[in-house]
């Protein structure tokens, strides 16, 4: 039986290889590069513009320094135990746009206490302005969204995905979106999205349409106006990545017509004076939250003041909350005072929390509530509430985020502000934004650790050969071995796959992987091994963004002339090419000391005479 020791040639052949890719064009100053690994390389240098210089122990880092509207060059060197260089990469070339021409210019901080400031960064939009984007604690924008590839020019986020990607809404379409503004997911054509659309961890949106349906004029209509009127409701609806349907619920199967605010309806009614034939605006939600570990919906009902809480799997209301004036069946005996709330969602603790714009209310003050419903759902208690200057009432917009070291982050809507403040209630941290001293709109606003909670690389260990000319990988245990960094904020399962030339799967395994963490992995090949496989690597929530390797097995180290057999051919070639001092070959390095000398042909002697 031959006892080759066997080496298997790697070859990158579909996955990202070098990230950013050649000649990119970019809308964020912090950026992740990644590149194929180089042979006994202990680490490395990415050397930016030929002068500035970054070192990483692998093949992967994230650069935050970089700077708007400047063309870029990068290249990539690996370094010896002994920083000898080993290999360097062909420099690369990517650029970074300018700031959007309407990029408003008064954004300031106006507080700041370091020490009690959550860190990351701030994804928010300037509503107003028709774009997403994220800003770091200074304020200094980091990334914004390419508004022109959505529809109506506009783009508002609304959550920063788990897998890297950005959830958010045009009028009338709900996008998951990457970093450079790709359109993954757009919701189906049949719906016309508004306020708020959620991805859940099943990979399912959730997001609010509106219904039309024609019914009485409500009995404070005077006379002179029709009987029968459109009214306007909304259906909360949840699809899938293919845009089916699996959960719909409508608030004209669920709500009573006799649940309505007057107010409303004497809008309606000045509205058909100025002409039209307007729709009574009757529920106007704006936001749907499904917390997964309840099963439980959660829905803001702007127009009626109400929070409601549905049964997932029976689409019945576990109960309301919200003024009892336009209320059929109260639930709970405190009604919290709030008015014509936003963006209602399950806290950290368990609590609802929502922002109370406090509209008509007697001062008119918005706020932060937050409001504990038991286990039974028969009693809520309030818990805390945070109430903004009267200088920050915005009769709309608004939302609440609960923090995990406990803070609260505040969008204050039509203000311009944003603050985070802590559980005493002092802000560690306010934003003012205004375009020629108007306040910039803000919608909602999202804390983020960076932009980056889905990146990751991987090598091989005992690689040999290079990028360029087919990587060789040392197998004579019939193992691979390799590890993974995940350098994303957020843990992942990690799938890796060895592949048939047919792209069938010989063999598959799941790593769960924390944040900013490497697991070293093992795989035995024998029972699979083919001899043309490949090695894919994904997190499991982002397939798309994979890595891939080709392992050929037709390789043998000590095979100088490529015939795939060891004999005394190769011995001669061997010492032919010591005694000539020839550069060095890896294949006639035998006992891996990076070296070619008479040990290695006492190596290559023994095999053959073993074999």
């Amino acid at each position: 039986m031959k006892k080759y020791i066997l080496i298997i040639i790697i070859n990158i052949i579909l996955g990202q290889d070098f990230i950013p890719s050649n000649n990119l064009i970019l809308n964020q100053t912090q950026l992740f590069f990644k590149w194929p690994q180089i042979n006994k390389a202990h680490y490395y240098k990415i050397y930016i513009n030929n002068h500035n210089e970054y070192e990483s122990e692998n093949n992967s880092i994230i650069l935050s320094d970089l700077v708007w509207g400047l063309n870029y060059s990068w290249y990539v060197c690996g370094f010896d135990e002994n920083n000898i260089t080993t290999d360097c990469y062909d420099e690369m070339n990517f650029s970074i746009n300018s700031l959007p021409e309407d990029y408003p210019n008064n954004v300031n901080i106006l507080a700041y206490e370091e020490e009690d400031y959550h860190p990351g960064f701030t994804l928010l939009d300037y509503e107003s302005l028709n774009f997403s984007l994220v800003i770091d604690n200074n304020a200094q924008p980091i990334w914004f969204s390419n508004k022109d590839n959505f529809f109506g020019d506009r783009i508002l986020a609304t959550q920063f995905l788990l897998n890297g990607n950005i959830l958010g809404f045009a009028p009338g379409v709900g996008y998951e979106f990457d970093l450079n503004s790709n359109i993954l997911f757009e919701t189906p054509n049949d719906y016309g999205v508004h306020h708020y659309v959620h991805k859940t961890s099943k990979d399912t949106y959730f997001f609010i349409d509106a219904e039309i349906q024609s019914h009485p004029c409500p009995v404070e209509c005077d006379p002179e106006y029709p009987n029968t009127i459109s009214w306007q409701g909304d259906r909360f609806i949840e699809v899938d990545k293919e845009g089916n349907v699996i959960w719909e619920w409508n608030t004209f199967d669920y709500l009573s017509l006799d649940e309505y605010n007057p107010q409303w309806v004497d809008a309606w009614m000045s509205q058909w004076d100025f002409g039209g034939n307007p729709s009574f605006d009757w529920t106007h939600s704006n936001s749907v939250y499904f917390d997964e570990e309840s099963n439980i919906v959660y829905i803001s009902i702007r127009n009626l003041s109400r929070v409601t809480a549905i049964d997932y799997s029976t689409k019945e209301i576990l109960w309301n909350m919200g003024d009892s004036d336009f209320m059929e069946n109260i639930y709970f005996d405190n009604d919290f005072g709030f008015s014509h709330q936003h963006s209602a969602q399950v806290s950290n603790e368990n609590n609802i929390l929502f922002f109370d714009n406090g509209r008509d209310n007697n001062p008119e003050l918005s706020r932060c509530l937050e409001v504990n419903v038991n286990e039974n759902n028969s009693d809520a208690e309030f818990v805390w509430e945070y109430v903004l200057p009267a200088e920050m009432l915005t009769l709309s917009r608004g939302e609440c985020d609960r923090l995990a070291n406990g803070n609260t982050l505040i969008s204050a809507g039509r203000t311009g502000n944003v603050l985070e403040v802590n559980s005493d209630n002092n802000v560690v941290w306010h934003l003012n934004v205004k375009d020629n001293n108007t306040p910039v709109t803000i919608y909602r606003s999202e804390r983020i650790f960076n932009l980056y909670p889905n990146i990751f690389s991987f090598e091989v260990n005992n690689l040999f050969g290079s990028y360029a000319d087919n990587y060789q990988l040392s197998n004579s245990d019939s193992n691979i071995e390799f590890s993974i960094y995940n350098k994303g904020w957020s843990s992942h399962t990690f799938e890796y796959e060895f592949l048939d030339i047919n792209q069938n799967i010989l063999y598959a395994s799941e790593i769960e992987i924390n944040d900013f963490s490497t697991e070293d992995l093992e795989v035995p090949i024998d029972e699979f091994a083919d001899d043309i496989m490949f090695l894919k690597v994904y997190s499991k929530n982002n397939p798309a963004n994979y890595q891939i390797i080709m392992l050929d097995n037709n390789f043998y180290i000590g095979d100088i002339n490529g015939d795939n057999q060891l004999n005394i051919q190769d011995i001669v070639m061997l010492i032919n090419h010591i005694l000539n001092d020839n550069e060095f070959i890896e294949s006639g390095d035998l006992n891996f000391d990076d070296g070619i000398n008479i040990l290695d042909v006492i190596t290559m002697v023994n095999i053959i005479i073993t074999q």
